[in-house]
């Protein structure tokens, strides 16, 4: 067994990333199309937060610096429609 120090997840960490995630648009509703792009990111994020990297800060720096600038929070057109069609909405 490993005798590196690890971080244990509770649900206060785990808001908190997905929070880091959401404000980079790495949202699981927007990442219907690439959703291992999603995986990678919260993967990442985890990985990176149980070696003790803690602040919101540095973790959305983290993330930029592995994968790019943040993704657009703007769904997709094609999310909009379906989401809008299944929610009974207008259809744009």
């Amino acid at each position: 067994m490993s005798s590196e120090h690890v971080h244990i997840l509770n649900s206060r960490d785990l808001t908190m990333l997905r929070g880091v995630l959401d404000a980079a648009g790495y949202n699981s509703a927007r990442s219907v199309a690439h959703p291992e792009r999603y995986s990678a990111a919260a993967k990442l994020l985890i990985q990176r937060f149980q070696y003790g990297m803690t602040s919101a800060d540095d973790l959305s720096r983290e993330l930029e610096r592995c994968f790019g600038e943040p993704i657009s929070s703007k769904s997709p057109p094609s999310f909009e429609r379906t989401r809008a069609s299944i929610q009974g909405g207008p259809v744009r």
